[in-house]
């Protein structure tokens, strides 16, 4: 089995997890709390919380929220670096899925399109239809990240019996 299968395997568990960590920010209605909305294009705080680098305390009652919301970013982040070292490995292959790897392509531009949802769900206040449009885009991505899963196993089948 290739790198590049346990990496899409990877990306598809750690945005599983992204979303999911999502819906709980949502759900405790934690979406601000990492600072306030800004009128500008770019959240005033981002990549900041609370004007501060460091992990808010998930023991506090006053900084939990916080907590939540930092991990949400964190998170993306992390989807984000194992998504890129996936198209890397994925595009390097011999012989190349081309079919995995364009859909990783339109993971990768899904998830850009996530991550500029996620800044205007906060600089909107939480807007719910915003909020709405950001899961329906983080369903829809999970959902081509599966296409890209059963891209590869049936292209590392093909190779394993060929």
């Amino acid at each position: 089995m290739s790198a590049g299968k346990y990496l899409v395997y990877a990306t598809i568990i750690v945005t599983y997890v992204l979303i999911v960590w999502g819906a709980y920010l949502t759900a405790g209605n934690w979406g601000g709390a990492c600072g306030n909305p800004s009128a500008n294009a770019v959240s005033s705080d981002w990549p900041y919380c609370n004007g501060g680098l460091s992990i808010p305390s998930p023991f506090h009652t006053a900084s939990y929220g916080s907590f939540v919301e930092y991990m949400h970013r964190f998170l993306s982040v992390v989807t984000t670096v194992v998504l890129v070292a996936t198209l890397i490995v994925v595009g390097r292959m011999k012989p190349r899925p081309v079919a995995v790897f364009r859909v990783l392509l339109l993971s990768f531009l899904m998830l850009l399109v996530q991550i500029g949802l996620g800044n205007v769900v906060v600089n909107s206040s939480l807007n719910p239809i915003v909020t709405a449009i950001h899961l329906a885009n983080a369903t829809a991505l999970f959902a081509v990240m599966i296409v890209a899963g059963v891209l590869m196993y049936q292209s590392e089948k093909r190779t394993a019996s060929g």
